[in-house]
């Protein structure tokens, strides 16, 4: 139950149905999701952790408010993580997977998309073939925690973009991501890291620009 509430919150929190310094009502949740307190605080709480949501003293809990100082942080964090992840990663990648990686960024290569909806959709699929592959093999599980909570905290920031997003900005995001692979597809682990650090320098400066 507990872990069905986590997921139900910290994806309302996510996407913005529970907005960004709102305060999170536990007597009004626990009515409609028909459950006690308890196992609704136990989520609140591992929330709070991830920094997802911040408990006021006497007041209550909100959810966690969206700043510059955060966003310039996360990307801080997360760049010295997923650099490191990337030097474990490396060597680890099957051939076969890179291939495989290369054909679907070449066909992603060829889509326009028009709807706001399909370049969401697009985005999140080149992000998850290269980070993911890259947390996949890292083999340290610990550090793929990390950086998945970091990237979950930085989808807040994502949610607002991608409503304004162009082509420009795809192409952009196509290019920064065959770069990485194409270095990991040679074994050049320094070249790779140094592109996967351009690529989230890059991102952290377009997402950032939506902010300011």
């Amino acid at each position: 139950m507990t872990d069905e509430i986590y997921a139900l919150l910290k994806d309302q929190i996510i996407n913005h149905q529970i907005v960004p310094g709102e305060k999170i009502n536990i007597d009004q949740l626990a009515r409609e999701l028909e459950v006690s307190n308890i196992p609704i605080r136990e989520a609140l709480s591992r929330l709070t952790a991830e920094g997802l949501v911040n408990m006021v003293p006497f007041k209550g809990m909100y959810a966690t408010d969206m700043t510059l100082q955060e966003l310039d942080e996360i990307f801080e964090i997360r760049m010295e993580l997923e650099c490191l992840a990337i030097r474990k990663a490396a060597s680890n990648i099957p051939n076969s997977l890179l291939v495989d990686l290369k054909m679907d960024m070449e066909r992603w290569s060829n889509k326009k998309p028009e709807e706001n909806t399909e370049r969401i959709n697009l985005i999140a699929e080149m992000n998850q073939s290269l980070h993911g592959v890259i947390l996949d093999y890292c083999l340290n599980h610990t550090l793929k925690n990390l950086i998945t909570m970091y990237i979950e905290r930085i989808q807040r920031y994502l949610t607002v973009i991608q409503k304004r997003m162009d082509q420009q900005l795809i192409e952009e995001e196509w290019h920064e991501h065959m770069l990485v692979i194409s270095c990991l597809a040679t074994r050049n682990v320094e070249e790779a890291e140094q592109a996967l650090q351009k690529h989230l320098i890059n991102s952290h400066a377009r997402t950032r620009s939506f902010f300011i």
